[in-house]
């Protein structure tokens, strides 16, 4: 079950772990998927940045991705959506 996400802020609660990230088109069909360990997470109006252990940082636009939702099944999980595509984000 999914539940309406309004603010990206629960994010920045997970620091120094491990995520994963899987991009799908049309709803089911898997086209990337990328895992990394990160020391924090910024949510900005238009973006999550997470911050690599090695400085680097890896760019989520949130304008491609209108909808959040946090999905209560699973603990650590959210989703990102438009009309057609999805990100789901999770930390294990």
């Amino acid at each position: 079950m999914e539940k309406q996400l309004n603010s990206l802020s629960a994010l920045s609660n997970y620091q120094n772990r491990q995520v994963i990230l899987n991009y799908y088109q049309d709803e089911d069909m898997m086209v990337k998927r990328d895992g990394f360990h990160f020391q924090s997470i910024q949510g900005t109006e238009s973006a999550i940045i997470f911050t690599k252990i090695d400085g680097t940082l890896v760019k989520i636009d949130i304008k491609d991705y209108p909808h959040a939702c946090i999905n209560t099944d699973f603990q650590n999980y959210f989703t990102l959506r438009n009309h057609e595509n999805h990100l789901d984000i999770y930390f294990p």
